[in-house]
């Protein structure tokens, strides 16, 4: 289904990167519009710009499970990931759980090919505070409906499926008859 908010249609995007230190880069992009359709994502070839040795994190890469060389083989180029982010994002609200995090790195890949992001990244959190107000939930049964819906949509650490996830949240609190697919009123 897609999610419209504020006569928008809302766009989940997640980003994995190389580690967390300010020498880090995007490595994997993935956003859902419809979470019916499901999650897509791109790695990201490395820039020439960005330094493996002190961009990348060992700890990172045992967590979301991705490899240099991985995305030298099968990453977009910069421009071509930038293309296709302008693409998908046009015209739409997008939001993420880490949107302080995930628009440095967007920056950073922006930066790379010398544009500037025309679209920003929103907090997922307050889409879901107004979902849940549009549909009547009390804080309590919003929050108790988050940590279910966590249960089932685990987090991988990988762009897609965690967008997923924050799709399959969104819609947990706004459609009573997905809740109720789910054993939940």
């Amino acid at each position: 289904m897609r999610l419209t908010f504020s006569g928008f249609e809302v766009l989940f995007i997640d980003i994995e990167a190389s580690g967390l230190s300010s020498a880090s880069f995007p490595i994997e992009i993935g956003w859902v519009l419809d979470d019916e359709a499901g999650p897509e994502s791109f790695l990201v070839r490395p820039h020439a710009t960005w330094d493996l040795d002190s961009g990348w994190s060992a700890q990172s890469a045992a967590i979301h499970g991705l490899r240099p060389a991985m995305l030298k083989a099968e990453g977009l180029s910069i421009d071509e990931a930038c293309s296709r982010l302008d693409e998908v994002t046009h015209g739409r609200l997008v939001v993420s759980d880490a949107p302080q995090h995930d628009s440095w790195w967007l920056n950073r890949l922006y930066g790379a090919v010398g544009q500037r992001m025309t679209w920003t990244v929103g907090d997922v959190e307050r889409l879901y505070g107004g979902l849940a107000q549009e549909a009547g939930l009390d804080p309590t049964m919003a929050e108790r409906l988050l940590t279910h819906i966590e249960q089932i949509y685990p987090h991988p650490h990988r762009a897609g499926p965690d967008a997923l996830r924050l799709a399959k949240a969104a819609r947990y609190l706004a459609d009573p008859e997905f809740r109720r697919g789910l054993h939940v009123t």
